[in-house]
């Protein structure tokens, strides 16, 4: 124990070279003595090892002890060269620091077999030209590798159970059919998993097809609400005369052929749930008045009553609309423009985020396998193909020519072929050659011209005779004869 270790008499402290005597005499009145350093140094797990400049021990704490093997008053006094020289160590930090008057690191193998990591740092003197004192620590190398090993085992199971969560995330939004590989795409699921627990108001904004009802499916199934109800109405496809009872919902004898005990409205239905107002945009405006009230303080009154009923309920909005500039032209009012928009959610088009176009492809197959039980496949280059349309209909359109390519392909492999005959009527590619320059004059001359600029214009664009023919649709030894006809081989 720290307290059977012995005091310095003033003798031993005059022993001690003059330069040295201040640290020592410090040592001895404030941190050898006091009984607060005693404790402090006693339970700390390091082993701790005080010299003088020239290595002669002054100083040891219980770990060190017991660390040498020796009682203290052994190793008290002694020079530490003496104890590497008996094999108490291998090698002494005290001494290597008196030899390259710096702090040095080094492994010390001991009597009993263990290697410790130990650490000398030298205390100048005022005048920076003596080392006054040595402090040297060590400590278990066996321990720190323990010790290693249990944070790096921490550390992968902190990242198997990150992976086992994105796992998870990744899993709902593929039961939402929320399929994408795009960086742009994977930022906003990642946007979708920090708003959905809030609770505010989200505006979803994109083109018709890109999957709006699909980020706002995500929204509740990420959010405190997802056991509760998830209500839609699209407010472009209602008439405008019933869109109010339909959202409102009415009491009894409200109008003819009402229902005689009434009827909730779809917002009533959301309560503690998530309502989904798809096209918000075709909203009459009579009825965005009442919306806007609902929103600022959760109650309403059914059509045809007094009593205002109080409704918990999250709103999504969502439209393809501009309607910032509806604001502008009268047509949508600002109040609840601001309202709705809380948290904005912009979905690119699907032309703007191609990568998704495969992985998407590759859904809709295996989807529609399982559909019609069957194995069918895409042919090698289709993929390609599918890659360079615009996609006006956006993911919907891509959905739904999978479906026909399914129908209409009677064989497993579903080819160039089918895809031309069932998009034909989506042909606004940017990067198919366009056909220009037709006027009347002898069809064969005609058709000559046309070959000619489609097929060069063609070669001018992908510069590859296969590329080429992927896009025409034809062979590739078709290409070169047709380029060599034309002479428009570079």
């Amino acid at each position: 124990m720290f307290t059977a270790q012995r005091s310095y008499s003033e003798r031993e402290v005059l022993e001690v070279p003059v330069s040295n005597q201040s640290y020592l005499k410090k040592i001895v009145s404030a941190g050898y003595e006091g009984e607060f350093y005693k404790v402090m140094v006693e339970y700390l797990g390091e082993e701790i090892f005080v010299a003088d400049g020239v290595g002669k021990i002054l100083f040891v704490n219980p770990a060190s002890v017991k660390t040498i093997g020796l009682p203290v008053d052994q190793i008290i006094g002694r020079s530490a060269e003496d104890l590497e020289r008996e094999g108490y160590f291998s090698v002494s930090s005290t001494m290597e620091v008196v030899r390259q008057r710096k702090t040095v690191n080094v492994l010390q193998k001991l009597k009993d077999g263990r290697t410790v990591l130990a650490t000398g740092v030298p205390i100048f003197n005022k005048e920076q030209d003596e080392i006054a004192m040595i402090i040297s620590t060590s400590k278990d190398v066996d321990s720190v590798n323990e010790l290693l090993h249990t944070v790096e085992k921490q550390a992968a199971e902190i990242e198997k159970n990150k992976a086992e969560i994105h796992n998870l995330r990744e899993s709902m939004f593929e039961a939402e059919g929320f399929i994408s590989s795009d960086p742009v795409m994977e930022e906003l699921k990642n946007t979708i998993t920090r708003v959905a627990p809030l609770e505010v108001s989200v505006l979803i904004q994109g083109e018709t097809g890109v999957g709006k009802e699909v980020v706002a499916r995500s929204l509740h199934k990420f959010s405190n609400r997802n056991s509760e109800p998830y209500i839609k109405i699209n407010c472009g496809t209602i008439p405008e005369q019933l869109i109010e009872s339909e959202l409102f919902g009415y009491e009894k004898g409200a109008f003819t052929g009402a229902n005689a005990a009434g009827k909730k409205g779809k917002v009533e239905m959301a309560h503690m749930g998530t309502l989904f107002l798809d096209e918000i945009g075709e909203l009459p405006l009579t009825l965005q008045v009442k919306l806007l009230d609902f929103l600022q303080d959760g109650s309403f009154t059914r059509v045809g009553g007094t009593e205002r009923r109080k409704v918990n309920a999250r709103v999504v909005a969502a439209t393809n609309r501009d309607l910032k500039r509806m604001c502008e032209e009268g047509k949508f009012r600002k109040d609840l423009y601001y309202r709705l928009n809380v948290i904005p959610i912009n979905i690119p088009p699907l032309k703007d985020r191609r990568e998704d176009i495969d992985v998407l492809t590759k859904y809709f197959v295996s989807r529609n396998n399982s559909k019609y039980r069957c194995n069918k496949k895409i042919e090698n280059g289709l993929l390609d193909i599918l890659t360079r349309f615009e996609w006006p209909g956006n993911v919907r359109e891509l959905e739904n020519v999978i479906e026909r390519l399914f129908v209409m392909s009677e064989e497993d492999v579903i080819r160039k072929e089918n895809l031309k005959s069932v998009i034909s009527e989506h042909r606004g590619n940017s990067n198919v050659p366009a056909v220009t320059n037709i006027s009347i004059r002898p069809l064969k001359e005609a058709k000559w011209d046309l070959e000619k600029q489609l097929v060069s214009k063609a070669y001018e664009m992908y510069h590859s005779t296969y590329k080429v023919a992927e896009v025409l649709q034809v062979d590739q030894s078709t290409v070169v004869k047709l380029l060599h006809k034309h002479n428009c081989m570079k």
